[in-house]
């Protein structure tokens, strides 16, 4: 059990990811996000389940206020070399998205809260996760699947939200405001 604050795409994103889960699915790799109802999101940050989610939704509300929509750009496919077997579509470490990681941790560290060190600034590796746990008999072949059909992704991120975690739950979600310029 835990608590994560997650970025969330726009619908199209969003469908393009989940759309590649099916089609890993329909080849034999064994969905375990869909069955946990995971919606595609890139992690901002991760906690233990003994922090104050209360006090984390509230902190997340402050700064959903001072950010806006931004362009995502998912470019490439990996893997974590962790028994975990995660395979995940990696955005372009855009100074923006850099930027909003960085910022959403300063503020954590002014209410003395620590992520997991998985998500700190300059250790954090942004993913979206297409599959996790793939049996290592499937994992060759969910890569060259992946290999042989991604096409990048360019969407953009509109909403971010608190999430416990397994079971996942959603606590709370604010829409990103929307640039004008």
């Amino acid at each position: 059990m835990g608590y994560a604050v997650l970025l969330y795409f726009d619908d199209k994103t969003e469908q393009s990811i989940l759309d590649l889960r099916s089609a890993l699915a329909e080849q034999g790799v064994t969905p375990t996000l869909e069955k946990a109802s995971d919606r595609p999101h890139i992690s901002l940050a991760g906690f233990p389940n003994n922090i104050d989610g209360e006090e984390l939704v509230s902190i997340v509300r402050e700064y959903a206020n001072n950010i806006q929509s931004f362009r995502v750009h998912l470019s490439s496919i990996g893997i974590f070399p962790t028994p975990e077997n995660v395979l995940f579509l990696s955005p372009t470490p855009t100074l923006q998205l850099l930027t909003c990681h960085k910022e959403f941790h300063q503020r954590l560290a002014g209410h003395k809260f620590i992520s997991s060190l998985y998500y700190v600034p300059e250790n954090w590796t942004p993913h979206c996760s297409v599959e996790m746990n793939i049996p290592e008999n499937q994992l060759p072949k969910a890569i060259e699947y992946c290999k042989k059909i991604f096409k990048p992704i360019y969407g953009q991120f509109q909403e971010i939200g608190v999430i416990k975690y397994r079971p996942i739950k959603s606590l709370a979600m604010w829409h990103l405001t929307v640039n004008s310029v």
